[in-house]
């Protein structure tokens, strides 16, 4: 199953605005200070939001724009000083026919909202 998930973190009040307009809730969610997993601490707030799960990578690609697109309708960017985004795709069992398949107004669309794009297979 392929999956992607969008990490956003940063400054509080800048991670709480771009919260509160989301399509969707995210699954987890951390403060500044919070130990991570890997017993670090956190040194901003942020999120993590599933954008989608599917077997076939032309409908993931499918489910990744029509939530940024609801994002851009709702007027939610991530280009903001300081805010990050961070589109994580994992593809796992993917055939040699198999491919993201990413239009150029895909990639404006992440550049103009302030994504940044990490796939790993």
């Amino acid at each position: 199953m392929n999956k992607a998930s969008l990490k956003v973190y940063g400054d509080e009040a800048a991670v709480a605005d771009a919260r509160d307009g989301l399509p969707s809730e995210p699954e987890v969610s951390w403060k500044k200070g919070d130990v991570r997993p890997d017993g670090r601490v956190r040194i901003d707030d942020g999120f993590y939001v599933s954008l989608g799960e599917d077997a076939n990578p032309a409908a993931l690609v499918r489910h990744l724009r029509a939530w940024l697109h609801e994002c851009e309708a709702r007027g939610i960017t991530f280009d903001v000083p300081p805010l990050a985004a961070e589109l994580r795709i994992a593809m796992i069992d993917v055939g040699p026919d198999d491919a993201l398949d990413f239009s150029i107004a895909d990639l404006t669309l992440f550049v103009n909202m302030g994504i940044t794009l990490s796939i790993t297979g």
